[in-house]
């Protein structure tokens, strides 16, 4: 069997794998590139390599755009084929494929892509249940729970020539209020190649508890002392997983709801509760919040006059709602702006990080607002990674999906416990 990288090699961004055997050419994830937002331009995202591309089907592993941003271009390209994805990753891809469409025409004018591609592709989306062995020409394979986020998973390829491919997708090994852990079941047979993420492969979390705990404590602050508590949040998981870990608390104040994380959040609670934690806790999470619509005027007088809590998209401060919010409260000594995730260099939430300073437009304005960075994680750390792989004691481990110090931290020490172990780079070709 042949490996090529088109995309995800010493990166984060793109995901893309062709494996290819004697009878069939298979990618596994189909992602794009969000590329960082610089002050002088916007840059467009980048695809993977789609040279000589003759998939006869996709296996997707969670919904998240750098995993699946570029499924639409396939049908563009004239390639039809399967496309096989747990239930829960097909509906929540769906949602954010159309959003993908809508703000790269905004952003960018154009996308390779449109709206018929987006139709044919979600037309040719085949449902995987967790841990049910399936057969696809020269191959069977299986789906095991990542525990990334809800519907992600990890993904065993098993071909006729007897080699056994593990392909983790994003994963995590310990529950979140969100979801459970991986299942790293697959780890019980013989792997000739493990190809694993390494977003941290070089780096522990800190304590999820105490983080949560610091988290609320700020929210609390805020709203004791009479502003508003401005939470940005990626759409899928860290929504939902934030909403879960504010109704532990009775507020004195509501709990706003905007963006693109309304959506998702309902999705989530219409799919199979099993993909989730606790399903009953997040709809109950979900109905104590106002989701706002067409009143987000109303809300913003509502939260200057009596304070409160907005969540809102987008995480990164790159666009959605959160930008009014900001916008109205910036100059209010008493607010705070609470980060919940990783800022991506140039993005708006990381110069607010590095200069104390927030871009609108071509201003660089000095907020008066409180800003608090809270880091939650939805991606294995070095210790979880190092337990996958010594659990898994590959033939073969491959490293991928990661900055470049990160992959390396992790290769050094993979080598010094004796694993075979291979760092490719984009269109880097292996041999299994």
């Amino acid at each position: 069997m042949k490996i090529l990288f088109r995309g995800g090699a010493m990166e984060v961004g793109r995901s893309c794998i062709e494996v290819r055997s004697d009878n069939s050419i298979i990618l596994l994830d189909c992602g794009v590139k969000l590329l960082e937002e610089d002050n002088n331009k916007n840059n467009n995202p980048e695809y993977p390599v789609f040279n000589k591309l003759y998939p006869n089907a996709v296996f997707i592993s969670h919904a998240h755009l750098d995993h699946t941003g570029a499924l639409p271009v396939l049908p563009h390209m004239k390639i039809n084929c399967p496309i096989y994805s747990t239930p829960m990753t097909q509906d929540l891809t769906k949602e954010l494929l159309k959003d993908s469409l809508k703000i790269g025409l905004m952003e960018h004018g154009q996308v390779p892509f449109n709206k018929g591609d987006l139709k044919k592709e979600i037309r040719h989306h085949k449902d995987i249940e967790y841990k049910n062995m399936e057969q696809f020409r020269d191959f069977e394979f299986t789906y095991y729970d990542a525990g990334h986020i809800p519907g992600s998973a990890t993904i065993d390829l098993n071909y006729e020539n007897g080699k056994r491919i593990v392909y983790t997708g994003d994963t995590r090994v310990s529950k979140t209020r969100l979801v459970n852990g991986a299942d790293l079941s697959y780890c019980d047979n013989d792997i000739n190649a493990l190809i694993i993420e390494s977003t941290y492969g070089g780096e522990n979390h800190p304590d999820r508890e105490l983080l949560e705990k610091e988290f609320l404590n700020k929210v609390k602050e805020t709203v004791e002392r009479g502003g508003v508590a401005i939470i940005p949040v990626f759409a899928v998981d860290r929504s939902q997983e934030i909403l879960l870990m504010l109704n532990e608390v009775n507020w004195s104040v509501p709990i706003y709801f905007d963006g693109l994380g309304i959506k998702i959040t309902k999705i989530m609670l219409n799919q199979n509760p099993s993909y989730l934690e606790n399903h009953a806790k997040l709809k109950s999470a979900f109905l104590s919040t106002h989701k706002v619509k067409e009143d987000r005027k109303y809300v913003i007088e509502d939260l200057r006059e009596n304070g409160g809590i907005i969540v809102s998209t987008a995480g990164m401060l790159s666009g959605g709602p959160v930008l009014n919010y900001i916008d109205n409260f910036w100059n209010d000594p008493r607010s705070s702006l609470i980060l919940t995730g990783y800022q991506v260099k140039n993005t708006a939430g990381r110069i607010l990080l590095d200069t104390g300073k927030f871009p609108i437009g071509e201003l660089f304005i000095k907020p008066k607002f409180e800003v608090a960075q809270y880091e939650f994680s939805a991606h294995a750390d070095m210790d979880e990674l190092r337990t996958i792989v010594k659990k898994a004691n590959p033939e073969n481990l491959i490293i991928q999906h990661g900055e470049e110090e990160s992959i390396m931290l992790f290769k050094e020490w993979a080598i010094e416990n004796g694993f075979n172990t291979i760092t490719p780079r984009l269109g880097d070709k292996l041999k299994i």
